[in-house]
């Protein structure tokens, strides 16, 4: 009688969990990587508060519609945006324009292009600095710098940039990835892929403002998430969002790679009236040939691990497979902070690809800690000489290698 008791509630129990997993609601999604930063980045321009107002391009064009877009087609961004802003806490009203009385809110969700005027933009200015959180998407702020009720609204940001931190809107696309560790006080990292598209039509933002944060770029350099605070307000923006978060992007063909060199590992001190120089020397891992025209770029870190450059390396003299990149000013002229830097320098010539790694020092100043000798500057110095003189024979060696095997 135990043993039958024993199996029958057994048996109840397996009955009542299958019961359970068959009606239990299907568990949503995890956020993707740019909803997840979007979410801590309307957070963190509310400050606290938790009332958001959304003027959204859905019931824009449902109120005023446009014959470029209909609003059906922004109807899954819209829900997508409020389902992010609703699972951070906030409570959502969308709007066709903006609202009269915006001090009610605590955040302030701007992407409905042609709800936006320069006409409007004073109202937001005053908001920001009298302690309102703004979000912007995409290429909204043009509208409020320019008129224009078509998508080609102009570029120049600087009548809204003292409150906005950057003056400059860019078309650009392809990848964006996270720039700082732990953006917003997420867990995402550096590199982490935020968005994919295939071409440049997607938005962009240059000239940053000094007090500007950058969070996250775009493959080119330009920026795709920042935050800046003005007044007693802060700002937030972000190009856009994808439901799914993109795989980091990868080669097509052989996955043979590259064979990539790098050189410029040198120490640089603080005050030193130099650039700082890196160079990658690029050859094909089967034969050793040099490889022209590849796509070269190059990220540094700065001590802190925050990203400071992200650019494309040139080829120093075409034919040689050496490309180079200079720092855009003098380490003097920089004011760059003592300590370790790490340049990673990818490659790819559309069919692999290679990526290395390479450390450089910038010194503190004689005066910041300690005496530094005069033998221990001139080393310094001679180093640096020693280096450019290889550089210089290994470029001239392979221009002198290209005039022989191409006489004119």
């Amino acid at each position: 009688m135990k043993r039958r008791a024993l199996s029958l509630i057994i048996l109840g129990s397996m009955l009542l969990c299958s019961i359970f997993l068959v009606v239990r609601p299907a568990a949503s999604s995890a956020p993707s990587s740019s909803e997840t930063l979007l979410g801590a980045g309307a957070l963190w321009a509310a400050n606290g508060g938790t009332k958001a107002a959304y003027v959204d391009f859905y019931d824009n064009l449902a109120a005023y519609p446009n014959p470029l877009k209909s609003a059906d087609s922004y109807l899954p961004m819209k829900n997508e945006v409020v389902s992010v802003l609703e699972g951070d806490g906030f409570t959502v009203d969308t709007f066709s324009t903006i609202p009269d009385n915006l001090t009610q809110y605590n955040l302030v969700y701007l992407d409905a292009y042609w709800a936006l005027e320069p006409a409007d933009e004073p109202a937001i200015r005053s908001y920001v600095f009298n302690g309102g959180g703004v979000c912007v998407w995409g290429g909204a702020i043009c509208y409020l710098a320019s008129y224009s009720k078509t998508f080609n609204a102009g570029m120049d940001l600087s009548a809204v940039e003292p409150w906005f931190g950057a003056s400059s809107y860019v078309n650009t696309g392809e990848y964006a990835c996270v720039a700082v560790a732990n953006p917003l006080g997420t867990s995402l990292n550096v590199g982490d892929p935020l968005f994919a598209y295939p071409n440049h039509s997607q938005a962009g933002i240059t000239d940053m403002s000094a007090d500007s944060q950058v969070v996250a770029l775009w493959d080119d350099g330009s920026t795709f998430a920042f935050t800046h605070e003005y007044g007693q307000g802060r700002v937030y923006y972000q190009s856009n969002l994808q439901e799914q978060t993109p795989p980091t992007q990868q080669p097509s063909g052989s996955n043979e790679a590259l064979a990539l060199t790098l050189l410029g590992g040198f120490d640089y001190g603080v005050a030193e009236p130099a650039k700082v120089k890196v160079f990658a020397e690029l050859k094909d891992p089967v034969t050793m040939e040099p490889i022209s025209g590849a796509s070269m770029k190059i990220q540094v870190f700065d001590p802190n691990d925050t990203l400071w450059v992200s650019a494309s390396m040139i080829e120093a003299i075409n034919g040689t497979g050496i490309y180079e990149w200079d720092s855009p000013d003098t380490v003097a002229n920089m004011n760059l902070q003592p300590g370790v830097y790490l340049a990673q320098v990818t490659a790819s010539n559309g069919i692999s690809s290679a990526s290395e790694i390479m450390l450089f020092h910038i010194d503190p100043s004689p005066n910041s800690s300690g005496t530094i000798t005069l033998p221990f500057y001139l080393a310094i110095i001679a180093a640096l000489i020693l280096g450019e003189i290889v550089i210089a024979q290994v470029l001239l060696r392979k221009a002198s290698k290209g005039h022989k095997e191409h006489p004119t």
